[in-house]
């Protein structure tokens, strides 16, 4: 389960795929929601630093596409 799930209702969301190498952390559900119990603040911070997270890979992923060029009635290229 991932962290959105796991700081959300539960259910699976979205399947996030690294295009570089990085690192996993597992902790077991129960844990977590204890965690989130004695320390309520902490899920808000977690769905601040994903929040974080997604951005940044929607800005990497938009920047990363290529956009071809418009062309106007005449056949010329447009910015």
């Amino acid at each position: 389960m991932e962290l959105a799930a796991a700081l959300g209702d539960g259910h699976h969301t979205y399947t996030l795929t690294a295009v570089t190498p990085g690192s996993v952390l597992v902790l077991p559900i129960d844990a977590l929601r204890h965690a989130f119990e004695r320390h309520p603040p902490l899920r808000m911070r977690l769905l601040e630093e994903l929040a974080r997270e997604v951005s940044r890979a929607y800005i990497t992923c938009s920047l990363t596409r290529v956009t071809p060029a418009r062309r106007n009635a005449t056949g010329a290229a447009q910015a």
